[in-house]
């Protein structure tokens, strides 16, 4: 009892904290998906080994990071290795953000709870396989078609998350395995009144070579409701800065998307301010993200998410988000 009250406290001043962001200018215009991605990396950072009122009240000031930075929407990382934030039928605790144990609550219940409570939108992350570097995570025999189904079926239908977000981890199945699987995803999330989505790698000949049939996902209903390609590039790449790859990449996604689907542009944060020899254009200019989202949102594309949460922190990365944030 003692431990609901202190809760129930929490997210009043939570609520409270909430309404001071939502008159400022950094807001994101109505109908825009302005995102962090909180992944794993970031649970062992912040959150993981916490009692429930520690959890509650660090998850409850990552939202005001998110919300100062002018965001609206938390992509949050629930299954990354064949194993669960909440509790599974299916998946065991996750080893990479809960230690392996039943922690006592339900985080993911917790989370979604605190993140409404400050107007964000919060869909749940997930790596479908478990795979990732080549190699499945954990026990590979949980990584079938109708574990990943039902696991996505435990999500959508006991928690009020807005949407499913997949990553861009696949491994070598096939685009018809895939398709197969991601048709019967937006399916179970459509029967819950959820939304679907992926986030595919920005480079598209790679995503075809690994059976991620973004074309048929583009040009076909009734397989995701977005799609948030990661664009990680600048317009200043190569030796010579001069090849200006984000926007060739943002040209070809658009001219892809046969079907009207909802495209939400992946920028990297977590490059902005850092020497790339390959893409120089990350250190000759600060304002990098802010020109982005302005050529997503002049292509007609409905907002950006950035990886990821910790470099919302980062000394280099600040001058890049105070620009976004004023555009």
């Amino acid at each position: 009892m003692k431990m609901m009250k202190k809760l129930a406290a929490m997210l009043l001043v939570a609520a409270m904290i909430s309404t001071l962001f939502a008159g400022t200018a950094f807001a994101a215009p109505a109908g825009e998906i302005h995102g962090v991605w909180i992944s794993f990396q970031d649970w062992q950072a912040n959150l993981k080994g916490k009692d429930q009122a520690s959890f509650g009240a660090t998850f409850s000031a990552m939202c005001d990071k998110v919300l100062a930075n002018g965001c609206n929407t938390v992509i949050v990382h629930v299954r990354s290795h064949n194993d669960a934030v909440y509790p599974s039928a299916i998946y065991p605790w996750s080893t990479m953000m809960m230690n392996g144990v039943n922690p006592g609550y339900d985080p993911l219940a917790d989370m979604v709870s605190i993140a409404h409570s400050k107007g964000l939108q919060f869909h749940a992350w997930i790596n479908p396989y478990g795979y990732r570097n080549g190699v499945f995570s954990g026990n590979a025999a949980l990584a079938t078609q109708s574990n990943i189904v039902a696991g996505v079926a435990e999500v959508v239908n006991n928690y009020a998350v807005d949407g499913v977000h997949f990553d861009d981890y696949f491994p070598p199945v096939g685009a018809a395995a895939n398709n197969a699987l991601i048709s019967q995803v937006y399916a179970t999330c459509h029967g819950a009144g959820k939304i679907f989505g992926i986030s595919p790698q920005g480079n598209v000949e790679n995503n075809v070579a690994m059976g991620a049939d973004v074309y048929t996902w583009l040009s076909t209903p009734g397989y995701v409701d977005y799609l948030a390609p990661q664009i990680y590039w600048t317009d200043n790449y190569g030796t010579a800065a001069a090849t200006t790859m984000f926007t060739n990449r943002l040209n070809q996604w658009t001219g892809m998307n046969k079907a009207g689907i909802p495209l939400y542009v992946g920028m990297a944060l977590y490059r902005t301010g850092n020497p790339l020899g390959a893409d120089p254009g990350w250190t000759l200019k600060n304002n990098n993200l802010q020109t982005q989202a302005n050529l997503a949102a002049g292509n007609g594309w409905r907002g950006y998410i950035l990886f990821d949460y910790a470099d919302l922190s980062d000394a280099t990365s600040q001058a890049e988000l105070a620009n976004l944030r004023n555009r």
